[in-house]
């Protein structure tokens, strides 16, 4: 039995990666061979996506599977086998009464009619094994992602840059993707600190200050981060309050020294300054734009823009390493409207709660994807562009880890020790997660 091109991997040049993908693929294979063995059906149905790239968990994919599979599984009355992830994406294993080329024909109907249904993979096998593909009901092959042309032939010729892959992937998971719903200002004020306790809590974290130690930060612990954090509330009411009595923005710089100047007076250290900016930013643009998550990035590039046009950068060592070595670190970030938060972060954190991630291994996956995204000075400071590649590096790793279904505690609880040897830590990182913790809970607010 040949495995079908539901098995590709698109590894690029990464052999970790590929291996992992070859393993997952095998797995797969297994899995099949063992539905078959145990099961009297028709047909089977292996039910997957068809994404090229390294990049098979893509916000979205988990909802358009789950539309597709019930959609097939009203026409096809499907008996649900497996339900799992692996690091080549979300998969499903079922089997029907149908008969295998009456289920392929239905499996075609819906990887054309469907929206997003382009990027659906359901190969359909006999009870012998012999999978019934395309051509077997007279049907061309697939055509490619980006061209007419057939997938196939752009694959072995590629035809194709990753990046227009990657864009026409994304266009067509669009409507797939985590909606997220307008909240109000209050709301989000009222979750800000929470996000902050939230990232402080997640342990182990490498390099930060968790419930286990105080990582690569010795000025600091977590009695006196949790001191700070209880801080906070009283920052974000005097930014709301001026925000909706229109004072000006030098008001909300005013009251940002002043919840520096709180923290430094409660526990002589800087345990939120990075999230106090970030965080600030957040709750003026979620004011400017009534809470429509869809505007929030550019109100927070908008603020960010007139802050720095008002103020310039600070003297800080993040500033200082930003011209040094021509970094763009969070003023960039900022400006741009926090992408790391709105387009990757926060997508990622829903798209693993929606598929049911347990919540810590959905926060991990948040930490792995800010980890590549977020252009840390902090690391770079403590440990040059090394410790930014390190970040980088280790990101992608745990996030194959959680992809892959493995439990990374251990790794993680490795890595810090390796952090702390280094000197190693990642501030932005952590302020990014506690930004996304907040949005997803001033959202989506428990009990909604």
């Amino acid at each position: 039995m040949a495995p079908s091109s539901m098995w590709s991997t698109g590894s690029g040049n990464d052999p970790a990666l590929r291996a992992g993908l070859l393993a997952a693929r095998d797995a797969r294979q297994r899995e099949l061979e063992r539905c078959l063995a145990g099961r009297g059906a028709a047909s089977y149905l292996v039910f997957a996506a068809n994404v090229p790239g390294p990049g098979k968990h893509r916000p979205g994919l988990a909802r358009l599977l789950g539309a597709g599979l019930e959609s097939l599984g009203g026409r096809l009355g499907l008996d649900l086998l497996v339900s799992r992830r692996d690091l080549l994406g979300p998969y499903h294993i079922a089997a029907c009464a149908a008969t295998p080329r009456d289920a392929k024909r239905a499996a075609v109907e819906l990887e054309t009619g469907l929206a997003g249904g382009r990027l659906l993979d359901v190969d359909i096998y006999g009870a012998d094994g012999v999978q019934v593909d395309r051509a077997a009901l007279g049907l061309p092959p697939r055509p490619c992602l980006v061209c007419a042309q057939p997938a196939g032939e752009c694959i072995r010729l590629g035809r194709h840059a990753p990046d227009a892959l990657q864009d026409q992937v994304d266009a067509l998971l669009a409507a797939w993707r985590p909606a997220f719903e307008r909240f109000t200002p209050e709301a989000l004020a009222d979750r800000l600190a929470w996000g902050a306790r939230r990232e402080l809590d997640l342990t182990p974290k490498p390099g930060l200050v968790d419930r286990r130690d105080n990582g690569s930060h010795p000025d600091l612990t977590y009695a006196a981060m949790r001191v700070s954090v209880d801080l906070l509330p009283a920052y974000f009411a005097d930014l709301l309050a001026g925000a909706r009595a229109g004072r000006p923005l030098e008001a909300a710089v005013t009251a940002g020294r002043a919840a520096e100047e709180r923290m430094a007076r409660a526990i002589h250290a800087n345990a939120h300054r990075g999230y106090i900016f970030l965080a600030g930013l957040a709750l003026l643009g979620a004011c400017a734009c009534s809470g429509d998550p869809a505007a929030l990035g550019p109100a927070v590039g908008d603020g960010a823009r007139a802050f720095f046009a008002a103020h310039g950068d600070p003297d800080s060592h993040g500033v200082q390493l930003r011209r040094r070595l021509h970094l763009g670190g969070v003023r960039a970030e900022a400006e741009a409207g926090l992408p790391s938060v709105f387009r990757h972060g926060w997508p990622a954190y829903r798209e693993a709660l929606d598929a049911g991630w347990d919540p810590d291994h959905a926060a991990f996956y948040l930490m792995a994807v800010l980890m590549q995204r977020v252009e840390d000075t902090t690391a770079v400071h403590r440990c040059g562009l090394a410790g930014l590649a390190c970040l980088r590096q280790d990101g992608a790793r745990l996030q194959r880890l959680l992809e892959g279904q493995r439990d990374p505690l251990a790794w993680l609880a490795r890595r810090n020790q390796a952090y702390v040897r280094m000197g190693l830590t990642m501030g932005g990182v952590a302020d990014c997660m506690a930004l996304v913790f907040a949005l997803e809970a001033a959202a989506d607010p428990p009990g909604a």
